[in-house]
């Protein structure tokens, strides 16, 4: 039911990659109806994926475009992950650190690192219906930054996709240095576990624990904002057969409705303004984008009177229903 979502900083570095490689990254960004000039701040849907991906092909004028823009990545992108590593004893240290707030960058990541014998395996936990572009890029950033992290020492002995088509062997071979299977069951990459004991240069205990103080702020903050979009998509659903109380939506979160308004309390919002401010909405949308008579609209925003949703879009608004929508479609 919830809607993954992935951090722009995510994506950053693929503009960069865009911009390098000689291709506008502003067209790509406006036929996926983004304003040019660079993506906004905040999260973004994970679906809007697959039409920047399409977007990305065209223009690059590449059908493997995700490999082609791992060729012009940079090592490093300034993101929080990355001074966790820096800041870490070990390069396995910093892998383990980072890997408890990937979260952070997506929510469709949900990597894991695995050591058997002399061979580590890091699942990155793709979802298996994201265009295979994105893996294939994500794969080459990082190589690209556990090599830089480690002096060259990294080296992956394989890469790992679910993707049962996609470039040629040596097309492969020639961005990550080694063999790519196709159709596996997972997304991941191989390497020697012996590279996770190198040491790292800029080793610093005080920072890594602000580095770590921060991304524990951060991710709580995602999972407050994930919590409201929840409950917003819950009011929703539950508005259709009449429903929507705090009871209801707690229920499908299997919660106790006392927990979930104390976090959303923590969140700094009340189930109450939640319901309002999507029937007030909704309400808005249907009289203006339709021709809805006004009982439908009464019965689709969940009041049981129209007396009592006249009351409340005037208190709402300042003005009737009725005129809120004839001065609007004016």
């Amino acid at each position: 039911m919830r809607d993954l979502t992935d951090d722009v900083a995510l994506m950053r570095p693929v503009i960069d990659a865009l911009r390098a490689s000689g291709t506008d990254p502003d067209r790509v960004l406006v036929r996926v109806g983004l304003p040019p000039g660079g993506l906004p701040a905040g999260r973004f849907p994970h679906a809007a994926q697959a039409a920047f991906w399409k977007a990305a092909s065209e223009e690059c004028g590449e059908a493997h475009v995700g490999l082609f823009l791992a060729e012009h990545l940079p090592a490093f992108h300034g993101l929080l992950l990355e001074y966790l590593f820096l800041s870490s004893e070990t390069f396995g240290a910093g892998l383990r650190h980072a890997l408890r707030y990937v979260r952070l960058l997506s929510d469709t990541l949900n990597a894991h690192l695995a050591v058997d014998g002399e061979m580590a395996v890091l699942t990155l936990g793709v979802e298996a219906d994201t265009p295979r572009h994105f893996p294939e890029m994500l794969a080459g950033a990082v190589i690209r930054l556990f090599a830089a992290l480690t002096e060259n020492d990294f080296r992956p002995r394989e890469v790992r996709f679910m993707h049962a088509e996609g470039a040629p062997a040596e097309r492969y071979q020639a961005v990550y240095g080694c063999p790519v299977r196709l159709g596996a069951e997972d997304c991941a990459l191989l390497f020697d576990a012996a590279v996770l004991d190198k040491a790292s240069r800029h080793a610093a205990p005080d920072l890594l624990r602000m580095h770590e103080s921060l991304a524990r702020r951060q991710l709580a903050e995602v999972e407050r904002l994930d919590l409201v979009r929840q409950v917003r998509e819950l009011i929703a659903e539950l508005l259709v057969d009449g429903g929507a109380t705090l009871e209801q939506v707690a229920g499908r979160l299997n919660m106790p409705a006392r927990r979930l308004r104390e976090r959303l309390a923590m969140a700094g919002v009340r189930f109450n303004d939640l319901i309002t401010d999507y029937r007030c909405r909704l309400a808005k949308d249907l009289l203006l984008k339709t021709d809805e008579r006004i009982e439908v609209i009464v019965e689709r925003t969940g009041f049981s009177e129209p007396s009592t949703f006249y009351r409340a879009f005037k208190r709402w608004v300042g003005e009737t229903p009725v005129e809120f929508r004839k001065r609007g479609k004016a």
